[in-house]
């Protein structure tokens, strides 16, 4: 799933096309490091409040819908309106990404409920699904801003 479209891999491609792939890393950091958060309060028990009390996980989805349904809107009404980066955004932009991307919720829940208990101890499932994703996304988030890079020259030159 960390290679599908989503949310991060969009914005990849579209930091990507705009500054270069070179540029776009900076941000892959913080979307690593905030995957890399995400994984970690798994490690420390929230995925275990999440299935011991379902209200804490409907609560989380209802939250991450209107988290995204306030970015569309802001999107599409104020899209004209909006000023254009002189910069790519940097590795604190990516931070937040994940944690408010309920399809990173879906991968990193996945993760530990069900591949997390056949990978020893506590200390053990933390290294390797932490590095796993890591390893994943700073691969996968590369490759996506390395397609909007190309896509974008080749759009240039037509």
């Amino acid at each position: 799933m960390v290679g599908t479209p989503g949310p991060a891999n969009l914005l990849m491609m579209t930091v990507g096309s705009r500054y270069g792939t070179g540029a776009a890393m900076p941000f892959n950091v913080g979307l690593v490091l905030g995957k890399m958060g995400l994984n970690l309060s798994m490690a420390i028990g929230v995925g275990f409040l999440l299935t011991t009390m379902p209200v804490v996980l409907t609560a989380l989805k209802f939250l991450s819908a209107a988290v995204m349904i306030f970015l569309s809107v802001r999107t599409l009404g104020g899209a004209a309106d909006a000023p254009e980066l002189t910069a790519p955004p940097g590795w604190r932009s990516g931070l937040i990404v994940h944690p408010l991307n309920p399809k990173a919720w879906v991968m990193t829940v996945l993760a530990w409920t069900e591949f997390g208990p056949q990978l020893g101890s506590a200390g053990e499932q933390t290294l390797i699904i932490c590095t796993s994703f890591a390893v994943a996304q700073l691969l996968l988030h590369s490759l996506w801003a390395l397609a909007g890079q190309l896509l974008s020259q080749a759009l240039g030159q037509s």
